[in-house]
């Protein structure tokens, strides 16, 4: 664990009593100052620095102090995605984690002692958040941050360009899976709150199957927290019950049709998207053999595209990287495979992670796709959130405004180091990036 702290000239014996102690205990310290109490500085400078490196997740949580911790918590809960406690008593500072699961912690110098501090502090840290009844309540906070912040002026998504139509999604599933890039794999219930807590407006959903899922409990899980449902998932039926659009086996095709069809009737329910990606499977054979193969899925998936018009579904075909599968790569293979399909309400998912291995340049992919493109997955080179590896999210950004996407935009990323701070990060980059924050 890595906590940011830092203090005003008041609060800066506390501050470097409360690093000692931090270090002591096995934990890792970012100071981010000031250095001495010789000069007086303002709280404002610090309270930012420290909420920000939260916020970035640059650290885990975050403590400042100041002569009361007042302006130390009015400062740092400017920042979004900050929720920032302040507590002068042990109870408080337990209740502040557990109910409100807040990241970063202000205490006043003038009011609590040093070694009251360290308590403070110890109690804090080892709270721990209960979720329950409490994550709608964390939700309608976000709404109300995320409001505030649109009617400023400064929208969260890109004022002044098309972004701003755009809805953050993330990528998880209700059971374990083969698949690594799936959040509370396994916690739906849990990872649902998470969302909402990190400021997602949606959840995609990877699915085996739609028995793997309760429809009329999610759909009061969703509701509970103001979420919608974006994107069904197929990949698991592939990986788990070996079901593709590549098998030569006629058999395989009537299984394949049916269960992505009953895909197709989950996602109507919640006006999600179906999405068409592992499920392809893999060419077989001799590469003379793929053409009738690839034949076989064009026909397969057009009546899977029949049923997705009847019941208003969007289907979305994904380009993959070559470590993966050897049918449909790049942005191009995918348009040429949309054309001979011949099904105009079918469009491309593009995911920065496969493009960044298929593409000699990820803005031009977009911009090829254009018109074409129906969904986005954002996800870094390493398949970790935004800013966690070198993809040059900016210039993709660009590239969507230029093609006026105003779609979702999803995170499908590893659980790393864990599920929740991995849903964090990644809420806090993508909203970042779409002001133009995040550094490439």
């Amino acid at each position: 664990m890595k906590i940011a702290v830092a203090a005003d000239h008041i609060g800066y014996e506390h501050k470097e009593a409360i690093a000692r102690f931090l270090t002591r205990a096995g934990i890792e310290v970012l100071d981010l100052g000031p250095d001495s109490a010789e000069i007086p500085v303002d709280y404002p400078d610090y309270a930012r620095r420290v909420a920000e490196a939260v916020a970035a997740g640059e650290s885990d949580l975050g403590i400042l102090v100041c002569g009361t911790g007042l302006g130390m918590s009015i400062a740092a809960n400017k920042v979004p995605g900050v929720r920032a406690a302040l507590c002068h008593d042990t109870f408080t500072a337990r209740r502040s984690r557990q109910h409100n699961d807040a990241n970063l912690l202000c205490m006043g110098a003038l009011v609590v002692s040093v070694p009251h501090a360290r308590e403070i502090v110890e109690a804090w840290l080892q709270a721990r958040y209960e979720g329950g009844r409490h994550a709608p309540r964390l939700a309608k906070i976000s709404q109300i941050e995320h409001s505030a912040v649109h009617t400023s002026g400064a929208m969260i998504l890109g004022a002044g360009s098309s972004m701003a139509d755009c809805r953050l999604s993330v990528a998880m599933a209700p059971c374990p899976a083969p698949f690594g890039p799936l959040l509370f794999a396994g916690r739906l219930w849990d990872g649902i709150a998470a969302a909402a807590d990190c400021g997602f407006h949606a959840i995609e959903l990877n699915l085996r199957a739609p028995s793997d899922v309760d429809a009329d409990e999610l759909r009061a899980r969703l509701d509970a927290v103001g979420l919608r449902l974006s994107a069904l998932g197929t990949g698991q039926a592939y990986l788990a019950d070996g079901l593709s659009l590549a098998d030569p086996s006629p058999e395989v095709q009537k299984q394949v049709v049916a269960r992505l069809q009953s895909h197709v009737r989950l996602a109507a329910r919640f006006g999600a998207a179906v999405i068409i990606g592992g499920v392809r499977g893999r060419f077989a054979g001799h590469q003379d053999d793929w053409h009738a193969q690839r034949e076989r899925a064009l026909e397969s998936l057009r009546a899977i595209a029949r049923s997705a018009s009847d019941h208003g579904v969007q289907l979305l075909v994904e380009p993959l990287n070559r470590y993966e599968t050897n049918f449909i790569n790049t942005v191009a293979e995918g348009l040429a495979f949309l054309e001979d399909l011949g099904e105009p309400g079918v469009k491309l998912l593009l995911d920065t992670f496969h493009m960044n291995i298929e593409e000699a340049s990820l803005a031009e992919g977009v911009r090829q796709a254009g018109s074409r493109l129906g969904y986005v997955h954002l996800a870094d080179s390493n398949r970790c959130a935004l800013g966690m590896g070198h993809v040059d999210f900016a210039s993709v950004m660009a590239a969507l405004d230029d093609v006026g996407y105003r779609g979702y935009l999803s995170a499908e990323i590893l659980p790393l180091p864990d599920d929740l701070t991995a849903t964090r990060r990644a809420g806090e980059a993508m909203r970042r990036l779409a002001k133009g924050r995040l550094q490439t």
